[in-house]
């Protein structure tokens, strides 16, 4: 009877410890797919944030969507010039224009592909007086 009774007890607590181990692992499950949800979200904002900061760019420097990096160096040195601090232009709009040349000339495009060595080579020799 004793070895009974301590039997029955082993299987009570084995049940009750399954359906909490259970209900655990519920709800785990359900905080994972939630923080899942959450992580998709935020990639997707953080993926449309970068495609609104392209967009800003090109109607920075008024050049279309397949722009070559050519027209883009063009339309930053054209509107640059225009706006020259020393003529009276804006610190501010020239950092405006300089982020919008390179957000658009390290941005991979379609049309375009990635930023060429090339405009970064002659940009560097430009500074350097080459």
């Amino acid at each position: 009877m004793v070895g009974g009774g301590l039997a029955r007890l082993l299987a009570n607590v084995i049940v009750m410890g399954t359906g909490v181990v259970g209900r655990a692992f519920m709800e785990a499950y359900k905080q994972a797919l939630a923080n899942g949800g959450m992580a998709a979200a935020s990639a997707g904002r953080t993926a449309s944030k970068s495609a609104a900061l392209e967009q800003e760019a090109r109607l920075i420097l008024n050049v279309k969507q397949k722009a070559s990096q050519d027209e883009i160096a063009e339309a930053h040195k054209k509107l640059a010039s225009m706006n020259d601090v020393d003529k009276g232009g804006s610190d501010y709009l020239n950092a405006k224009l300089t982020f919008a040349r390179d957000m658009l000339l390290k941005t991979p495009d379609k049309g375009r592909g990635t930023a060429a060595e090339g405009s970064e080579g002659s940009a560097q020799a430009k500074s350097d007086g080459k």
